[in-house]
């Protein structure tokens, strides 16, 4: 039995293609079991640096990162500045493909090129231009930037809906042509995380900068964010040109090469997946170098290179990487950031507080449902703080125990909701059913038993009402069995996927009561109930009084179920004409109808009919952007007088 040969035995290479095989069969199975769920930003090192830039700069975390991100970006940065880009070099599966992708470019022979002085100097500002842009959407928008572009993300979310699908596909055209022509083009020209990572080489630069900033702060010099993150990002830039030419910053374990020993034969080059040029350097301290250890496993010589001078420390590099990765899935998994932590009440009132804490609020999956939830709980008298933890979906309540109960507040964190499911007919009798049920509280809840109840036949409505335990109110006829409908809520299994997890009903809601209300109501009436209002005044409406004011009345034949998209005709109809200033979307005595108001003799009936039942809506969002969407509701042509 042959040996193993322990110098030709490439361990990164196997680890990086193991951990490659892993994250593929866990796609695969994500796509084909509806039950299966991968967070793949679970563990994302880049994530969590920008969670930690949004964190100082504004108290919240970034989207759904949580503590594992903030561990693990801290980890990255400790390993670059203690020992090399090791995240680089044996876990990011974008370098990874890359690497495959040159080697397989030799290998079928197509030629490659170098870039070299100038060329690639300037090409390698490309990488902190695009760090530049990604922490400053990041923290203007508090959503991850670069999930608009990466390639990996791209990728194993199916070009998700937090990807450009443009940036995406242009990312990833480029990640595949430029490997195979240009080696690890993207690593060295394009990625934001090396850039970054290059930085902490130079991590006491970077403490001087943010001494003087804090300096400035303190003698209240304010800074622009554009400038600071200029400044830092030029910074960067230039110290990794110096750094070309002479040591690139700090480094605790780098490569050295025994000019006494080393035969000059190049090997050493031609492998290293940087093109870092070994052969002529006593001491491996360049930008790219990420201690992949490439070089010594195929170098002649055991003697000729070396980390430290060690030979037996050729699987250090690894080492650290395993244990740096274990103990970030250790940590953070066991370390709980607020998402969201804010606090408005006064001095007094925090004094008199009450903490309420509550879990399994399923809504809480990201910062733009947490900062939805602040936003809803700033309307309730009496609470003055609120932290929200996406990762167990909880929220933390303070409230003013002189002003507020415990039970006013939890009727204030839920919202009531009304389903319409099917049309009854006008003069059909509905029936009205109360089912108290255990654990339902959010709007996630709600769609979970839209989807219960939508093909039973004889239902009409549901609304969900405040209560301990809430009630589900179902609109019916007289054919439906209620004792079926309180197993199907208790028994039925969906998976509803959000972008962040899986969400699973299984043996999540108990029917705790069963109660038939002695009321019964027309079809007509619950169609009225079913309609949602809607009131809005623009174009300085205000300016006007109300006999300058005219209004059209358009009976409303078709709308959307469930949806309120008024917003888009107020939006269309303000954009397209300035002196048409409000909207009010009611039922009337037997039909749903919108009422137009407009400024008399500034703009024409005819007009504002065309603009109403035009087919498609031209909506103009905040940044510019124009957009043309179907008219989702049907205007008749109003009576004119």
């Amino acid at each position: 039995m042959k040996r193993l040969n322990l110098k030709n035995w490439n361990i990164r290479r196997t680890s990086q293609w193991t951990l490659i095989i892993l994250i593929f069969l866990f796609w695969i199975r994500t796509i084909f079991d509806k039950d299966f769920f991968v967070d793949f930003e679970a563990y994302c090192p880049f994530g969590g640096l920008l969670s930690m830039a949004t964190f100082f700069s504004s108290g919240n975390m970034v989207c759904s990162m949580d503590g594992m991100q903030l561990i693990m970006g801290g980890l990255l940065a400790l390993s670059a500045i203690l020992v090399s880009k090791l995240f680089c070099g044996y876990v990011c599966p974008i370098g990874t493909i890359s690497e495959g992708l040159g080697r397989l470019g030799k290998k079928m022979k197509i030629p490659s090129y170098e870039l070299g002085g100038i060329a690639d100097m300037a090409f390698r500002s490309i990488k902190y231009i695009l760090l530049y842009i990604v922490f400053y959407n990041t923290l203007e928008t508090n959503d991850l930037f670069c999930k608009k572009f990466d390639p990996f993300y791209a990728t194993v979310s199916l070009f998700g809906e937090d990807v450009s699908a443009w940036m995406a596909s242009l990312s990833i055209i480029v990640l595949i042509f430029g490997a195979i022509f240009l080696r690890q083009f993207w690593c060295r020209y394009l990625c934001p995380l090396g850039a970054i990572s290059s930085a902490f080489k130079y991590f006491y630069v970077f403490v001087v900068y943010i001494i003087i900033w804090i300096a400035l702060d303190q003698a209240e010099i304010e800074l622009n964010r554009v400038f600071v993150l200029a400044t830092l990002s030029m910074i960067a830039y230039i110290l990794e040109l110096i750094g070309l030419r002479k040591k690139a910053g700090f480094q605790l374990l780098k490569i050295k090469r025994d000019a006494s020993i080393c035969i000059d034969c190049g090997i050493c080059d031609e492998k290293c997946p940087q093109g870092i040029k070994v052969s002529v350097l006593d001491e491996v301290n360049h930008p790219d170098c990420n201690l992949c250890c490439e070089c010594i496993g195929v170098c002649p010589d055991e003697q000729a290179l070396s980390i430290n001078g060690k030979t037996k420390f050729r699987w250090l590099p690894i080492l650290v990487t395993v244990v740096l990765i274990m103990a970030g899935l250790i940590f953070g998994a066991n370390l709980a950031v607020p998402s969201v932590d804010m606090k408005w009440g006064s001095d007094n009132a925090m004094s008199k507080s009450k903490v309420f804490e509550m879990s399994g609020i399923k809504n809480i999956k990201c910062y733009g449902s947490s900062m939805s939830f602040v936003e809803k709980m700033k309307k309730v008298k009496g609470v003055t703080a609120v932290a929200t933890y996406i990762k167990d979906h909880k929220v933390v309540v303070k409230y003013d125990s002189t002003v507020l109960n415990e039970n006013q507040l939890r009727k204030g964190m839920f919202t009531s909701k009304f389903i319409d499911i099917s049309i009854p007919k006008g003069d059909a009798t509905v029936f009205i059913t109360d089912f108290a049920v255990k654990n339902f509280f959010d709007d996630l809840d709600v769609v979970f038993v839209a989807n219960l109840l939508k093909d039973i036949q004889g239902m009409y409505s549901f609304e969900t009402r405040y209560g301990q335990p809430p009630i589900i109110r179902i609109y019916s006829d007289s054919l439906i069995n209620r004792d079926s409908i309180a197993s199907l809520i208790e028994n039925t299994k969906l998976v509803y996927k959000t972008a962040e997890e899986n969400f699973s009903s299984e043996d999540l809601y108990r029917v705790v009561d069963i109660s038939e209300n002695d009321t019964m109501i027309s079809g007509a009436y619950l169609k009225s109930l079913s309609f949602p209002s809607f009131k809005r005044a623009f174009n300085n409406r205000s300016k006007y009084t109300n006999e300058q004011l005219g209004q059209l009345i358009f009976p409303i034949s078709a709308y959307p179920r469930n949806t309120q998209l008024m917003p888009y005709v107020i939006n269309h109809l303000g954009k397209a004409n300035k002196y048409i200033v409000g909207l009010v979307a009611q039922y009337s005595s037997n039909e749903p109808v919108a009422v137009v108001f407009y400024v008399k003799e500034k703009v024409t009936e005819e007009e504002i009919i065309e603009l109403m039942l035009i087919e498609k809506l031209s909506i103009t969002y905040d940044n510019g952007v124009v957009e043309e969407v179907d008219n989702p509701y049907v205007f008749d042509r109003p009576e004119i007088k």
